[in-house]
């Protein structure tokens, strides 16, 4: 099974987000990078190796002006259960960010959210 499989297979087994984070940690993934607008995922492993995984989805449209008020809210309505994934996206378009980057190594384990103008980091709960 290729390591893209592999990752698919997570992403349909996880039920939270940390889970899903040390499901990726036990493949190797160090880090991550989600292009808001395209879908598009950006996977780094310990190796060098990156993986590209196109997004499937028609283009977002995102905010030109970054709050980090309404990201917040969107990563609190997610975590909360209110919101499903594809509406997260959405919400944090509409609320300026550009791109996320997870970052799963080290002892500072997080997420960045990044938008034109600012942006939110997030610790991971590990």
């Amino acid at each position: 099974m290729s390591l893209h499989d592999k990752i698919l297979e997570v992403y349909q087994s996880v039920k939270s987000y940390p889970d899903l984070v040390q499901k990726l940690i036990e493949l190797g993934i160090q880090s991550y990078t989600v292009d808001v607008a395209t879908g598009s995922i950006l996977y780094r492993l310990a190796d060098g190796e990156n993986l590209l995984h196109v997004g499937e989805v028609d283009n977002r449209s995102i905010f030109e002006r970054f709050s980090a008020d309404l990201t917040v809210m969107a990563i609190r309505d997610n975590q909360q259960g209110k919101t499903t994934y594809p509406e997260f996206m959405h919400a944090i378009g509409a609320a300026g960010v550009r791109f996320y980057e997870a970052t799963l190594t080290g002892e500072n384990k997080r997420v960045t959210y990044i938008g034109f103008g600012g942006f939110y980091e997030e610790s991971i709960p590990i």
